[in-house]
């Protein structure tokens, strides 16, 4: 009995489908545009303010409530429709539509179609992930997801690294005179140029195949209440996980260059040019070392792999945190950030991973979507601000001391989350191996 389970088990994490590789890396390029379309915002905000006369509070709202009004209540419905339909067609529109935000922004003669531009980017962008992690689970069986899906969040924070610094480079030869004879401000030929790289996106993706569901159609999906109540302390342990790692990895996109500009008198160019490069060669690295330490363990025997790697992650981004918070030395900081960058790439995928894996098949994209829903929420609504507020408040402008106890504070939340996800996993698993035993004895 318990080398048939060792078998099954075997079969379970070959079971790859053809082609799975090259949808897997599709899907990671769609999600790397995605996260550039999200993130040049961030690059042009005061060419923006400048043109169309506005203020930081209306930037704000820009940057981030905009992005969120639609998304937030799309992404559910949107994994729905990953359930029943063809998922290719879902990310391909969801594609299309976002593209279409993103050229309105270019095109926008005021704030308000602005703001109509980023709702449309962030509805067309809430129906990618569910339906994208349906397609890798599908793709490569349950227990072999961890890598795939590594690459696939790796592309979100590649993007967001391109973002600032090829972002950066291209709209300072806009403004030197590179389209000179174009008559729009440079910051709108960023926009549109940005359109290219979908475009490819989208012809590279379109090439690929719907792999078969785990399920045949004909089967009827338990209800998705009742999935989610008989294992939702499991599911509310990981959401926990979830929250806090994007918690943090927000907290650390959004205030790391204020810090070093701050902490050691860069200008905010120089910070960008040294937390750019961060972002993009270490957040990758993390996202591709923390699957493949989850597919390890697992091929191990671990039961709870996912929730031991986020532990370990979330410890060590707080003890990098807390030095690049109290670094005196700029190398130091440069050193302690890259870490911290590194330790929270390999956390993660752990909360996409672990939901494709509890969930039935059937059910996973609603199941992702609402837990997408939840963790943006948080870490979006929460995250940014809870640092700002701390520093005016409590620490009398004490950036670095705010930053490093919002850090403290939500890794060892997650990491209890995490610890709490790990005991259950392995009860689970060992009243699965008792119930797989007892009828031979």
């Amino acid at each position: 009995m318990i080398r048939a389970g060792k078998a099954q088990g075997r079969r379970e994490i070959a079971a790859q489908v053809p082609g799975a590789w090259g949808l897997a890396l599709a899907l990671a390029l769609v999600h790397l545009v995605a996260a550039m379309d999200r993130h040049l915002l961030a690059l042009v905000l005061v060419p923006i303010q400048r043109e169309l006369n506005l203020g930081d509070t209306q930037l704000g709202f820009l940057h981030g409530t905009a992005y969120v009004l639609l998304y937030a209540g799309a992404v559910v419905p949107a994994g729905a429709l990953a359930d029943r339909f063809d998922r290719r067609r879902i990310v391909m529109a969801a594609l299309a539509v976002w593209s279409l935000g993103t050229l309105a922004c270019a095109l926008a003669p005021s704030f308000a179609a602005l703001v109509g531009g980023r709702m449309i980017v962030g509805l067309g962008q809430a129906a990618l992930v569910p339906a994208a992690a349906s397609l890798i689970a599908d793709g490569f069986g349950p227990g072999g997801i961890g890598r795939p899906i590594a690459v696939f969040t790796s592309a979100a924070t590649l993007g967001r690294g391109l973002a600032l610094l090829a972002g950066g480079l291209l709209l300072g030869l806009i403004g030197d005179g590179l389209f000179s004879t174009v008559p729009l401000e440079p910051w709108r030929m960023l926009f549109l140029m940005s359109l290219c790289l979908n475009v490819a996106a989208l012809a590279w993706f379109s090439t690929g195949a719907e792999p078969p569901r785990t399920v045949r159609k004909a089967e009827t999906p338990p209800p998705l209440g009742l999935a989610l109540a008989e294992r939702w302390r499991l599911y509310l342990a990981y959401f926990g996980c979830a929250a806090a790692t994007i918690l943090m990895v927000q907290v650390v996109a959004a205030w790391a260059p204020t810090l070093l500009v701050r902490g050691f008198d860069l200008t905010p160019a120089e910070s960008g040019l040294i937390f750019g490069p961060i972002v993009i060669a270490f957040g990758p690295a993390g996202n591709v070392a923390g699957g493949w330490l989850i597919d390890r363990l697992a091929r191990r025997g671990d039961a709870g792999a996912p929730a031991l790697v986020v532990a370990l992650a979330l410890v060590a981004a707080m003890i990098a945190g807390a030095t690049a918070c109290l670094a005196e030395d700029l190398a130091l900081a440069i050193a302690a950030l890259a870490a911290t960058t590194f330790a929270l790439g390999g956390a993660t995928p752990v909360g996409l991973v672990a939901v494709q894996r509890l969930t039935p098949a059937p059910l996973r994209g609603r199941m992702t979507g609402g837990f997408i829903l939840g963790v943006t929420l948080i870490s979006l609504g929460i995250g940014p601000v809870m640092v700002g507020w701390l520093s005016e408040t409590v620490f009398a402008g004490s950036l670095a001391h705010a930053l490093l106890a919002t850090l403290c504070i939500v890794s060892v939340f997650g990491a209890a989350a995490a610890l709490v996800a790990r005991s259950l996993e392995i009860g689970d698993a060992a009243a699965t191996l008792a119930a797989a035993v007892r009828p031979a004895g």
